[in-house]
């Protein structure tokens, strides 16, 4: 019976959302039928009015959603409950408290930058195929029921190949063969996920802005759901703007992080958090089982184990960011005085900000020369490197010359934690609003 819901009803209630703000879109600028004619030509106008609705969407539904998950005082007590998967906080893993523009991890201003380049591409698409349609280019029709069975099986037909295409899309943007693979070995793949994906993937502990946190590659091929079909097919405009809609707006709740009830993505959230499984969704074909690419959340959950064929298993790997491992504190803890011991040739540590590091390979590399890092080996370094490095990139230093280096944290270390590391900068909402604000202007041109 779950599945009968699903297939007839749940899929679509699912999206009222989406399809809401495509019924809103279809009022605002296409019921009275004056764009046949004025969007017969690029005007400004109504080109900047489409752009300003499309960023009015972003930013209220977005805002409000990162809110809900991660600023209110709600955020405590989904963590406490279980309810968010990864407990650590992706925006302030320190405090964990979290605000609605900037970070200190700077993920925030990354998901905003590369959403809003995301929602421009959208209502470009908007525009170009409006305009299209208006000087006749491409087929389409303007009253819906003229043809009612043909429009609304179209309609009903939104979801289930929304979910086939970016099953499609996105798989082909992971490694064919072998992550390790090039262009070369005919691993386009592979190649995608190097340059193009992996922009997505940094944020491997998702939240609301990470859904359309895309390289514009990605965004022009993960909007092809909505820009394909009127190539081909006689369309009403409302089955371009609910395809549209629909990837625009489901990607929200589809990355907060979050279970059920807040959200229920737990297979996506897997995903992100082991690269090579769950590509897809379980609707309407599960074509990860299919293909042994499918992980059970309940499953890993319970017993941590990954339940996919053996070239999934093989390709798995930890996040490619090199500031995980030096957010995420390591569990042993060292003494002083065992940390003492560790100041003989091969064999060197020292500590700063209460995390022992391991230099024993970067020694002979160091910048600096060896003699420093053996005066201060087996020691609390913290005030010597500070002296020297403040100015220079301090802790930072540590992810550029020796990552995935820390091996323990000091047992009676009283003093500051490591200095949060700064990530590359991103123009988040300095973007995002002056762009509201430019197209706000023009769309009172005529």
């Amino acid at each position: 019976m779950n599945d009968v819901w699903t297939y007839t009803w749940g899929a679509h209630a699912s999206h009222a959302l989406d399809f809401g703000v495509t019924l809103l879109c279809y009022w605002l600028f296409y019921a009275n039928g004056s764009w046949l004619v004025e969007c017969q030509e690029l005007r400004i106008g109504w080109v900047s009015s489409i752009f300003l609705f499309n960023l009015a969407c972003e930013i209220i539904i977005c805002n409000f959603w990162h809110y809900f998950n991660y600023v209110s005082e709600l955020y405590q007590t989904l963590v406490k409950y279980g309810i968010k998967h990864n407990p650590t906080n992706q925006y302030e893993p320190q405090s964990g408290e979290a605000a609605m523009l900037t970070s200190s991890t700077g993920q925030l201003e990354r998901e905003i930058t590369f959403t809003t380049l995301g929602w421009l591409q959208s209502a470009m698409w908007q525009c170009i195929f409006t305009n299209l349609w208006a000087k006749g280019v491409l087929p389409m029709y303007a009253n819906f029921f003229e043809y009612p069975l043909y429009s609304l099986v179209l309609l009903w037909l939104v979801a289930y190949w929304r979910e086939i295409h970016f099953y499609c899309a996105h798989r082909g943007m992971h490694p064919w063969w072998d992550r390790e693979n090039g262009l070369l070995s005919g691993d386009v793949g592979a190649f995608l996920y190097r340059h193009v994906h992996s922009l997505h993937h940094k944020s491997y502990n998702p939240g609301p802005w990470s859904g359309l946190s895309m390289h514009p590659v990605e965004h022009f091929l993960y909007y092809s759901c909505a820009t394909l079909p009127p190539l081909f097919l006689s369309v009403h405009p409302l089955h371009f703007l609910y395809t549209k809609f629909h990837a625009d707006i489901a990607p929200i709740g589809g990355h907060s992080g979050m279970d059920e009830p807040v959200a229920g993505s737990d297979y996506h959230y897997l995903h992100h958090a082991k690269f090579e499984c769950n590509y897809g969704v379980p609707f309407p074909v599960n074509l990860d089982k299919l293909f042994g690419t499918w992980a059970d959340w309940e499953t890993y959950k319970k017993t941590g184990e990954l339940n996919v064929n053996a070239w999934s298993k093989q390709q798995m790997h930890d996040p490619d960011d090199k500031l995980t491992s030096l957010l995420t504190a390591s569990k042993k803890q060292m003494s002083m005085n065992e940390l003492a011991t560790h100041c003989k040739p091969g064999d060197y540590f020292i500590a700063l900000y209460g995390q022992i590091i391991d230099v024993s390979n970067f020694i002979s590399k160091h910048p600096g020369g060896e003699k420093i890092l053996k005066a201060n080996a087996g020691k609390d370094a913290t005030q010597k490197f500070e002296s020297i490095h403040a100015g220079s990139g301090g802790f930072d230093l540590i992810s550029k010359w020796c990552p995935d280096s820390i091996v323990a944290t000091l047992s009676d270390w009283k003093g500051p934690a490591p200095p949060i590391l700064t990530a590359r900068k991103y123009p988040g909402s300095l973007m995002l609003w002056p762009a509201v604000v430019v197209f706000a202007i023009a769309a009172g041109f005529t």
